[in-house]
């Protein structure tokens, strides 16, 4: 884009779902559940109940809730696993999202993930994926006991790094997860995609 270092950010914040990782539930039950008789009983049993919450918080072990899951929905356990196991591969990059980091690394940037994440999740996908390289640091929510949109989770990033949080950009596509780490000084983007970011980023729009 012809974008010069100096009226890029000094540091940007990445989320991980939806922005660098592809994440949809809803495909993950069309594809290993297709013929349940209720799937929005899995999707509120499973992925938006508590207990998803809570591997993300580190709180509940992945083997615990899955046999919670299977006792809420009466679903077999074996789906249930293979439900959760489809859960981590079909995070999948977004290439234009892996693009833009690689991009403002290269111009060095300096860059951060802070993202919602179960510790099973995580070390499935730190083996499965190199762009985890162009990130100088990470705070994962199951690692630090705190899930956003919790302001503690921000507040541990900037201590965690010695951020100044006028000089970072945190990018969510979550608008209560953008407002909140605005909430404790960052700026903050809700990403609809990797052009409207770089955009953004580049202080030609405002979001």
């Amino acid at each position: 884009m012809g974008t010069e270092v100096s009226v890029l950010p000094r540091i940007v914040v990445f989320d991980i779902g939806n922005v660098v990782l592809r994440w949809d539930p809803e495909a993950i039950l069309r594809e290993q559940a297709p013929l349940d008789r209720d799937p929005g009983l899995l999707m509120r049993e499973i992925f938006q109940h508590a207990d998803w919450v809570d591997l993300d918080r580190g709180t509940l072990e992945e083997e615990e809730a899955n046999q919670r899951f299977a006792a809420r929905t009466g679903r077999p356990i074996e789906l249930i696993r293979r439900l959760h196991l489809a859960a981590k591969t079909s995070l999948v990059p977004i290439p234009e999202s892996v693009d833009l980091l690689e991009e403002l690394h290269g111009k060095g940037i300096t860059l951060y993930c802070l993202s919602n994440m179960a510790r099973g999740t995580f070390d499935f996908l730190i083996q499965r994926y190199r762009f985890w390289e162009n990130f100088d640091g990470m705070v994962i929510s199951a690692h630090v006991g705190l899930v956003k949109p919790d302001p503690a989770i921000f507040q541990r990033l900037l201590s965690t790094y010695s951020i100044r949080p006028e000089d970072a950009v945190f990018i969510d596509d979550n608008r209560v997860n953008v407002e909140s780490a605005e909430a404790v000084g960052l700026r903050g983007h809700v990403f609809t995609g990797a052009r409207s970011a770089r955009l953004a980023l580049a202080g030609q729009n405002h979001s």
